[in-house]
């Protein structure tokens, strides 16, 4: 599933805010004399700067790469290469007071940022992404075709300043699977090889069980363990859910048929249930071609796989077309279908209506924009209306200060208590290849103005 992308807005609109400054030393000097003021003001300079900080790691890296070129043609720093550059690393991990291992991993990153990744280091000086994004990127373009990186980069960093670094993430490895589609399915066929259960010794009498699956199969036996979970919560039940998972996990393998007495009567441990979502493109599921297709829960997987999985009949298979990424045939082999209405809001969404939230649709509760009122019969209950929110951004909807609007284009934009707007843009079942156009709210639905901060900066 594809994410959506959010925009942020300060009050009073473009041009009001902090966070839009360039980032460097100006700007740096600038937050540096600045106190108090109103909460809208205070978090324009926690923005602003989380771009600065942004801008000296991208500067830091710089310098490092070119330390590390230099010192490896100076003899001072060895007779080889090798030895020159773990001289350098131990004087980066000297002058940083950080570990040996650390040290090498930012010698790593700049290497990788500055000299094979230059548009996410720019992005990276310019504050638009953080760090922690511009190493997954890295991370995840590591075995990419040297020809592929500059569309690579270019299509990545159309999303990257308005989201998360699991999006980002998500979103890198997308684009490299759609770009190398003969190489995700190579290593995948490899890694799949390479399949295993380990078992690490842990302290306190306890030790860590760990499977390394075909992600398809992952994230169906986590489904069903989080089923089995679920149907044993009761209010005296003092087991957390990572718990009553683990206790499923052994019950299931140890102890088949074995009832738990922590769970309702009414809930058999034989009805385990799990909602797997397949997106697939028309022409790879006809093996047409070899796009990639998405598992929801976890990112591309190999067209074979999916083609797999489509003729098993047991997942639910969401079939695009290729070129428009619109939704042309709705599976219904599934194991446990909601009704209709939830189910086509859930597809729809597939994700937690607020900005940079990745908690599956299917585990949210379904929520109305427009509140329901028992008493009048007020809001409606229709798909333009429903939105799947997370419990902690359904509490949060209902905090003072907050508000939440659907716009005419299907986006949602919530205001914080600052003023601020974050917009979470509505995404698609195929490929998006272009991020939208900045979103006003309809008029029906528009928060208020608010007004410009005093003494604040310009807006992003």
């Amino acid at each position: 599933m594809f994410e959506s992308w959010p925009t942020v807005e300060p009050p009073g609109g473009p041009g009001a805010g902090w966070s839009a400054c360039a980032p460097d030393g100006l700007l740096a000097e600038a937050l540096s004399g600045q106190s108090g003021g109103s909460c809208a003001e205070r978090l324009e300079r926690v923005a602003a700067w989380e771009r600065v900080i942004a801008w000296a790691q991208a500067a830091q890296l710089r310098e490092i790469a070119g330390f590390v070129t230099e010192a490896g043609s100076d003899p001072e720093f060895g007779d080889d290469a090798e030895q020159a550059h773990r001289s350098a690393c131990a004087s980066i991990g000297l002058v940083t007071r950080v570990a040996a291992g650390t040290a090498a991993n930012r010698v790593h990153d700049a290497s990788v940022l500055v000299e094979r990744l230059p548009a996410i280091w720019d992005a990276l000086s310019s504050g638009r992404i953080t760090l922690p994004s511009a190493r997954a990127v890295a991370e995840e373009t590591l075995g990419l075709d040297a020809r592929h990186l500059d569309e690579a980069q270019t299509r990545i960093l159309e999303r990257a300043a308005g989201q998360t670094t699991g999006q980002v993430r998500a979103h890198a490895k997308r684009v490299v699977a759609r770009l190398d589609a003969e190489a995700v399915r190579r290593r995948a066929e490899q890694a799949r090889r390479e399949r295993s259960v380990s078992l690490d010794p842990e302290p306190d009498g306890m030790a860590t069980l760990r499977a390394y699956l075909p992600a398809h199969e992952a994230v169906a036996a986590y489904e069903v363990l989080g089923d089995y979970a679920r149907r044993a919560g009761c209010p005296d039940n003092a087991r957390t859910m990572d718990a009553r998972r683990a206790d499923a996990l052994v019950d299931l393998i140890l102890r088949p048929g074995t009832p738990d007495p922590d769970e309702p009567p009414t809930a058999g441990r034989n009805r385990a249930s799990a909602q797997i979502l397949v997106t697939v493109s028309l022409t790879t599921l006809l093996g047409l071609d070899q796009l990639p297709a998405e598992l929801a829960g976890y990112g591309p997987i190999p067209a074979d796989v999916a083609r797999e999985l489509a003729a098993e009949g047991t997942w639910r298979r969401l079939i695009t077309d290729p070129v428009t990424g619109s939704l042309l045939d709705f599976g219904t082999a599934r194991y446990r279908p909601p009704p209709n209405l939830a189910e086509f809001v859930i597809t729809r969404d597939q994700t937690c209506g607020f900005p940079g939230c990745r908690v599956p649709a299917h585990r949210c509760r379904l929520d109305h924009t427009v509140p329901f009122d028992p008493q009048t019969r007020a809001g409606p209950t229709n798909a333009d209306d429903l939105r799947p929110l997370s419990r902690a951004h359904h509490l949060l909807k209902h905090s003072p200060g907050w508000s939440l609007v659907r716009n005419s284009d299907d986006s949602l934009t919530w205001t914080a208590p600052t003023g601020h707007r974050f917009t979470r843009h509505p995404p698609r079942i195929g490929e998006p290849d272009r991020a939208p156009a900045p979103v006003t709210p309809s008029p029906r639905e528009s928060p208020p103005e608010q007004a410009t901060t005093p003494g604040a900066g310009p807006e992003p």
